[in-house]
């Protein structure tokens, strides 16, 4: 967890600093480190924290890039891989409320994301 803790402070000093490419570099890196843990981290709330911050984070230096194409599908991706995970997991085992909250979530932050950005994103989808 250590390794996801620093790739994150450090995301956040590029992020204040507007160096965003670094930021989500940083974040996916962070990102990549909470997936590695997935399955084998005694903390699975803690793990999944890790994954959906580091990746909202992502989404979040996306935007500021205006690569809303990328931040909606960052968000996508990892609502399915989510969805995926919940699916492997009995609705009576207790990490079952975890994995709901970390999907509702995302969806509170996509709901988010597009008030802020709403026509920014329906623009760059009509140009695709």
């Amino acid at each position: 967890m250590e390794n996801w803790q620093q790739y994150i402070v450090a995301g956040d000093q590029a992020f204040q600093h507007c160096e965003n490419h670094v930021a989500i570099s940083c974040y996916k890196q962070a990102s990549a480190c909470a997936r590695q843990q997935l399955g084998c981290w005694y903390d699975t709330q803690a793990v999944l924290s890790a994954l959906v911050s580091s990746d909202l984070k992502v989404v979040e230096a996306q935007c500021r890039l205006e690569c809303f194409e990328e931040a909606v599908e960052t968000y996508s991706s990892l609502s399915l891989e989510l969805r995926k995970i919940q699916c492997h997991v009995e609705p009576s085992n207790p990490i079952s409320v975890v994995i709901t909250q970390a999907i509702n979530r995302v969806k509170e932050e996509f709901i988010n994301l597009t008030k802020v950005y709403a026509y920014d994103i329906l623009s760059a989808s009509r140009c695709t």
